[in-house]
């Protein structure tokens, strides 16, 4: 793992992060890549002003295979809403860019848009499925509980039809696919 100072900030690039960037150009669009890297960034800056607007200070930025990590040496000592606040900021940073950018910067706008609706759907691993935990975390009642899990299998059984279809269609390329099975285990697993 490479590490440096930025300002206040310690960057920590992963090889993993190096290695999907060199398959992803190497398979795939370098602009369409770039653009969305790009929109990653700026999902991850929507966190950081939404952390700097609640005191939340954030110590490193990692960037690894899965994507881009803020780290914080404060572990949940904020409350409930500021923390969900912080988790739907960087698909609210994404959603505005795309009806700021959508009429002259087409691709960016829709990848940001993509990008957003993607890290809103509810997996334990994007901030929507955080959310999700966030709001059933203190739940005492038992229906609340059973509700948050049947949610969680309803989506799991949905992806698993979608990769079923996509993989019998081909309208799909080969990346969503295992991302989408990648996302499946870990639901499973976790």
């Amino acid at each position: 793992m490479l590490e440096f100072s930025l300002k206040d900030y310690k960057i920590k690039l992963s090889f993993s992060f190096f290695a999907v960037l060199a398959v992803l150009f190497f398979w795939g669009n370098s602009f369409v890549i770039t653009t969305a890297l790009l929109c990653c960034f700026i999902h991850e800056f929507g966190h950081m002003i939404m952390m700097h607007i609640f005191s939340i200070p954030v110590s490193a930025i990692m960037l690894y295979g899965g994507g881009i990590k803020l780290i914080s040496d404060t572990d949940r000592l904020y409350n409930k809403k500021s923390e969900i606040c912080v988790l739907l900021a960087g698909a609210g940073v994404n959603i505005l860019c795309f009806f700021i950018f959508r009429r002259f910067l087409t691709q960016f706008a829709y990848t940001s848009l993509i990008l957003a609706l993607f890290n809103l759907l509810p997996y334990k691993y994007f901030d929507g499925g955080r959310v999700l935990k966030l709001i059933f975390e203190d739940s005492v009642s038992v229906y609340m509980n059973s509700a948050y899990k049947v949610i969680r299998s309803i989506l799991v059984l949905l992806t698993i039809c979608v990769i079923v279809y996509m993989m019998f269609s081909g309208i799909a390329n080969i990346s969503l696919i295992v991302t989408l099975i990648y996302i499946v285990i870990s639901e499973i697993l976790c």
